[in-house]
């Protein structure tokens, strides 16, 4: 794996996990890692926390898009790459690209396919006329309408979903959607939501295993990482990010997966993810994160670095493409799995399964995804965060 000696990086959204990663992963191959973070105080700023961060930069949640803004216009030639974390991070520096003619060196996939990526209708759409299998979906439904969907198909349970992640806060995985069991529920919740973001989407509910199919493509669209990984845990437990996952290879996957993103001409990071229905026998499509993901921590430990591939390939650096890895590798997110198996524990009846679980609860031998050996820091603050 070559290394990111000196390489000046400037990286957003280090109040977050996955801006966490960025720090990390990218100062441990020897890059100076700038990091934006935003929030209500700095000391909130779990990324600030890594000895792997060069300079911190604040700045305060309410004026962040402007002074993000001003930042990059005035700064954006001090670094050889720009990798932006979230999705409106993104959207906000292709804005500032396109609109100040920055000439800089980043890794993104094209607004067009971004916007296509980050909002669950239009992916669905794009998806179903590719003939890929995704879950029932109602859209543009009006509040007036949504009791009349039973009759017309709909079933519980099913769930509702905002459309995309282009806003300026983060929002938890909890407060992205709404499992409802009726029709009662239905109307209430889609009219809640519909009034914080207009139409969502409302989806048949697929009961079966997460999967992800994770990809890495270069300025020229060609395929240079992939990796899969299966949930064993997540949180919330009714459908969140991984707790606990596995590596593993499905070829169907990977065909699937690869096939969705070359059709949307994609280049740089993106994850798909998939349910798989035990019944129906069949992969359905959930949706893509077009970032940097939760369980990226386990493609690293399985030999699939993508912060450091996705920086050598948005400075043109020749590599062989990283197609294989280490399969059956564990790894858990404490801060986390430790409230995913305690609601498992509470809601199963049968002892045994009580007893694995609270064996699990304590198994030493799963890797944590946040802990890099000698930056314990902000595993001990997201430790603390949740006491």
């Amino acid at each position: 794996m070559k290394m990111l000696n000196d390489v000046r990086i400037l990286t957003t959204d280090a109040q977050a996990r996955i801006g966490l990663y960025a720090i990390q992963y990218l100062g441990k191959a020897g890059a100076q890692v700038t990091a934006i973070g935003t929030g209500k105080a700095l000391n909130s700023t779990v990324g600030f926390f890594s000895k792997y961060i060069t300079e911190k930069r604040f700045i305060q949640e309410e004026n962040y898009t402007d002074n993000f803004e001003k930042f990059l216009t005035k700064n954006y030639h001090k670094y050889d790459v720009i990798n932006p974390i979230f999705t409106s991070s993104m959207r906000k520096f292709l804005d500032v690209v396109k609109n100040y003619s920055i000439k800089c060196n980043y890794l993104l996939p094209s607004m067009e396919s971004l916007v296509i990526a980050d909002d669950k209708e239009l992916l669905t759409k794009h998806a179903q006329a590719l003939g890929l299998n995704c879950p029932k979906t109602y859209t543009k439904q009006h509040p007036s309408q949504i009791e009349n969907l039973p009759a017309s198909g709909l079933t519980f349970p099913s769930i509702i979903k905002f459309r995309g992640d282009n806003r300026s806060t983060h929002w938890n995985p909890a407060d992205r959607y709404s499992i409802v069991h009726s029709c009662q529920k239905l109307v209430s919740e889609y009219s809640r939501m519909h009034k914080i973001e207009e139409y969502p989407i409302i989806q048949e509910y697929i009961n079966g295993t997460g999967y992800g199919y994770f990809a890495l493509f270069d300025k020229e669209r060609r395929l240079k990482a992939q990796f899969c990984h299966k949930r064993i845990r997540e949180y919330p437990i009714t459908g969140g990010p991984s707790s606990c996952c596995e590596s593993v290879y499905e070829e169907k996957l990977v065909q699937i997966g690869r096939s969705l993103f070359e059709s949307l001409d994609w280049m740089g990071l993106g994850m798909v993810e998939f349910k798989y229905d035990i019944n129906r026998k069949k992969f359905y499509i959930i949706e893509i994160n077009p970032r940097y993901w939760g369980s990226l921590p386990l493609a690293v430990f399985s030999g699939v670095n993508f912060p450091v591939l996705h920086v050598l390939s948005a400075l043109d650096e020749d590599y062989e493409p990283v197609l294989n890895y280490k399969t059956g590798v564990k790894v858990r997110f404490i801060h986390k799995d430790i409230l995913s198996i305690v609601e498992h524990i509470r809601k199963e009846k049968r002892f045994k399964k009580k007893f694995r679980l609270i064996f699990e609860l304590m198994n030493p031998a799963l890797k944590d995804g946040l802990s890099i050996l000698d930056d314990f820091k902000p595993i001990i603050y997201s430790l603390i965060s949740i006491c």
